[in-house]
């Protein structure tokens, strides 16, 4: 009975609609890097990320999306196309790298309710000019990564929307950065999990409120991949955003972020310390001024990554931050942004002569279709 209405569901009145979507992102990227072994390192490339998807309609409540992406340099000419079950890098795809990074079905039972199947992008951001996340971003900047499990999303008429979703992790690695010693070799660490609830209708000045929760089991190797020693690895974030008019159409966003992870490695494992824990504490808060004149904006943000922080797609673990962005958004289809950005080590590695300092800078251009 239940498939039969499954089957009556998807079958459509009229021919299946096809759509065409996607986006192209191009970026010229510097970096300057004093390295751990006081080497010091130039980068200047040119990046290109082209994605395109074809989506499939079958009728009000039936959709299905594959989208092809690739991502390419000037530093690497080598091509390689390949369904991936693991990203090769900390950061996602190796340059030169292509993939289905999009194939899924979508069912709306309601327009309150979307559930989502196969391979997916998921996303978990403070608002703001520079959007970033502690947890949860899949494909940031001209990166590649991706969500493959089971989303469900629900939209209360309050304005709270919850979303979960059930992750499968692949034994050789996971689809998102996940830093070390994080590992899913076990059996037990095959799904993880990932909840929010949060609202963006404005409330006096408050523009945005969120929690999430995040559960890896069986995946943090505390002492090392190896030792035995294997413990669940969980996060709590929080989100806020307030806005408030200045004059004419500028408007300043004050943003904020806190995450805490209670279960971490030790620091003798990640080579920040001798003896002791790693620190579980992340943190970023921005500053954003909105249309200074109409489309044209600038944000700052600060943040603060504890080693022992080791599921943030916006940022390295251990580590300060300190960046500054423009955005100038020519229609609702182009954008062009400029960031420079400045990172350091927190605390030195142990078998390193200094900590890391990077400098780098992007400018961005981004087409939607």
């Amino acid at each position: 009975m239940l498939c039969g209405v499954c089957l009556h569901s998807i079958t459509p009145a009229s021919a299946v609609e096809f759509s065409l979507n996607g986006d192209v992102r191009a970026s010229f990227f510097s970096r300057e890097r004093d390295d751990r072994n006081s080497k010091e390192e130039s980068t200047h490339e040119l990046r290109f990320r082209p994605r395109v998807g074809i989506g499939a309609k079958f009728n009000e409540q039936w959709r299905m999306q594959v989208r092809f992406a690739g991502r390419y340099s000037t530093r690497d000419s080598n091509l390689h196309f390949k369904i991936f079950d693991n990203i090769p890098t900390q950061d996602g795809l190796r340059q030169g790298d292509s993939t289905f990074d999009e194939i899924y079905v979508e069912y709306r039972p309601a327009d309150v309710w979307e559930i989502l199947v196969g391979r997916f992008q998921s996303k978990a951001l403070l608002k703001g000019v520079a959007e970033k996340s502690l947890d949860r971003e899949d494909s940031a900047f001209t990166n590649i990564t991706w969500t493959d499990g089971v989303q469900i999303k629900y939209k209360a008429e309050n304005g709270w929307n919850t979303t979960a979703i059930a992750q499968y992790n692949y034994a050789q690695g996971a689809t998102q950065p996940r830093s070390a010693p994080l590992d899913f070799s076990e059996d037990g660490s095959r799904v993880s999990y990932f909840a929010s609830v949060e609202n963006t209708q404005k409330a006096g000045p408050i523009v945005q409120r969120t929690v999430d929760i995040n559960w890896l089991p069986s995946a943090l190797h505390s002492e090392g991949v190896g030792s035995g020693i294997v413990t669940d690895y969980w996060a709590v974030v929080g989100r806020l955003a307030a806005q408030w008019p200045i004059r004419g159409s500028l408007n300043f966003m004050l943003g904020g972020e806190l995450g805490y992870a209670p279960n971490v490695p030790k620091r003798s494992t990640i080579r920040t310390g001798a003896s002791g824990n790693a620190d579980g504490l992340a943190a970023q808060v921005t500053f954003n001024f909105i249309d200074i004149v109409p489309q044209h904006s600038l944000g700052f943000a600060l943040a603060r990554i504890g080693d022992g922080w080791l599921l943030t797609p916006s940022f390295n673990d251990n580590a300060y931050v300190a960046e500054v962005r423009y955005k100038w958004v020519i229609d609702k289809n182009q954008t062009i942004e400029v960031r420079m950005r400045y990172s350091e080590d927190i605390r030195q590695h142990t078998s390193s002569l200094q900590k890391r300092q990077d400098l780098d800078s992007f400018l961005r251009y981004t087409y939607r279709f």
